[in-house]
């Protein structure tokens, strides 16, 4: 169950990313202070389960 909840959090960054463009539309407001960090924490997460889960 564990290795799910990241990918259902990723789901729902998606879906969060996908409203501010197409729903609100100021992505490139909100470009680096959300997008930014998010894909960040996302690309070090995959390289943390990639390391541990090895």
């Amino acid at each position: 169950m564990r290795i799910f909840i990241p990918v259902i959090m990723i789901f729902l960054f998606g879906v969060y990313v996908l409203y501010l463009a197409l729903v609100k539309k100021d992505l490139k407001k909100n470009l680096k202070t959300i997008v930014y960090p998010g894909v960040f924490f996302i690309v070090v997460w995959i390289g943390c389960y990639f390391l541990f889960l090895r």
